[in-house]
Order: C-alpha cells, then sequence, then structure tokens
C-alpha cells in the first residue's frame, strides 16, 4: 500500500484550505449520499471521515495553503484513511494530511484547541513521517515539512524552536507550528 494510492489532485488555485470538522464532514456525507442513498458512507460516523480540501469556506480552513494556482499539488488524507498498525497490532497515530509535488512532501497535523495540543501534533506527524519513509520514502523530495497547525494558535511561535530542531534532527523534516503553509516549490 503507497500513500500515494489515495492522491487526488488539488485544483489550480490561489489558495485553499484543509479542513477536519464535523460540520464540514456531515455537509460532505449528505450530498454524497444524496446522489446514492446507498453508498457505504451511510454506516460511517462523520468524526470517522478523513480530513479533506475546502475551496470556499475561509472561516472554517484548518490550515490554509497557498498554492499560487499551481496544477501539480496533489492532497491525500492519511487520517481515517490510511491504516497502520504497529507490531502488536496497534493502529498507529497519524496526522491528517498530506500535500507534494514533485520536489515537496508536506506532512499536515490539523488541531482546533487553546492549550496541550503541540505534543500530540509532532507524535502523530512523526509516526506518520516514519511510516511513510518505509512505503514510499521521503528521498525522492527535496523539500521535506511538516505544519501542525492550529487554529487556536495560527501564527507561528518561536516558543517551540527547540522541539523544530529536535524534529528535523529525528526526521530530517522541517517542522512549522503555524496555520499558513506557504513556499511549496
Amino acid at each position: 500500500m503507497s500513500f500515494f494510492d489515495y492522491a487526488e489532485k488539488v485544483k489550480p488555485v490561489q489558495i485553499f484550505g484543509i479542513r477536519d470538522d464535523e460540520e464540514g464532514k456531515e455537509r460532505i456525507k449528505s450530498v454524497i449520499l444524496a446522489k446514492n442513498p446507498s453508498d457505504s458512507i451511510a454506516a460511517i460516523p462523520a468524526k470517522k471521515l478523513p480530513a479533506f480540501l475546502d475551496y470556499e469556506n475561509k472561516n472554517d480552513w484548518n490550515s490554509i495553503i497557498l498554492s499560487d494556482g499551481r496544477t501539480d499539488i496533489n492532497f491525500i488524507a492519511v487520517d481515517n484513511r490510511i491504516q497502520y498498525c504497529d507490531k502488536h497490532g496497534d493502529e498507529k497515530k497519524r496526522c491528517d494530511a498530506m500535500i507534494y509535488t514533485e520536489q515537496t512532501v508536506v506532512f499536515i497535523e490539523l488541531k482546533n484547541q487553546m492549550k496541550d495540543w503541540f505534543d500530540d501534533a509532532v507524535e502523530q506527524l512523526k509516526s506518520t513521517i516514519d511510516h511513510f519513509d518505509d512505503v514510499d520514502g521521503l528521498d525522492k523530495f527535496r523539500f521535506k515539512k511538516a505544519y501542525a497547525c492550529n487554529k487556536q494558535h495560527p501564527i507561528f511561535n518561536y516558543h517551540y524552536k527547540e522541539r523544530m530542531q529536535k524534529f528535523y534532527k529525528d526526521t530530517g523534516v522541517t517542522l512549522r507550528p503555524e496555520m499558513v503553509i506557504k513556499n511549496i516549490k
């Protein structure tokens, strides 16, 4: 199973968002069921559906991607979509989503909480990065980034500088605790 098997093309727009809220997931589920009432999505609770792209509802975005109209950006919903377990058969933590181009891979964890969020986000990002490296390999990408996006703390915080350095040392991936993802190569 390759992460790339789950990829979808992003529309060539200037800016888009990634969401992981239950209200948005309920709307998507309703649209799918209106078209096909027997779709298997009917049995899945909204909170168990994966993160999704949004091009319109900017106030609801958990992450903002400045894409500059590029045509080569791809999106992968990871959590609640790509399953993987540890050696004991227990499901491993994973980040919510990824975007990638030919040169860049970005791992994204989405949060919406005031406190006690960063360590959990880092754990989810590391777990996904390790698994992705085992399955698909990080070496094919020149630029490797991870974003811990929190709607409650949208702006980059230098308070995490030491943990960001340790993250890079452990994974070879640059960590950014902020909501806006930009400079995608």
